[in-house]
């Protein structure tokens, strides 16, 4: 089989090559997402131990 029969794949490339890129969307959005999340997190624990809050956590126990 050559390249471009490859890349072609007859008529269902727009489905192989879309169910491609959703897969590499997702493995990406899986990656960087946690990343993002934690970065919020970190800042936001930042910011309270600036302003003096404490962890309301533990003062409930």
């Amino acid at each position: 089989m050559s390249l471009p029969g490859f890349l072609q794949m007859g008529r269902f490339s727009v489905f192989i090559w879309g169910a491609y890129g959703f897969t590499a969307l997702m493995v990406f959005l899986n990656i960087v997402q946690p990343l993002i999340e934690r970065r919020k997190l970190w800042k936001r624990l930042q910011r309270n131990l600036d302003d003096g809050v404490e962890d309301t956590h533990e003062e409930a126990e």
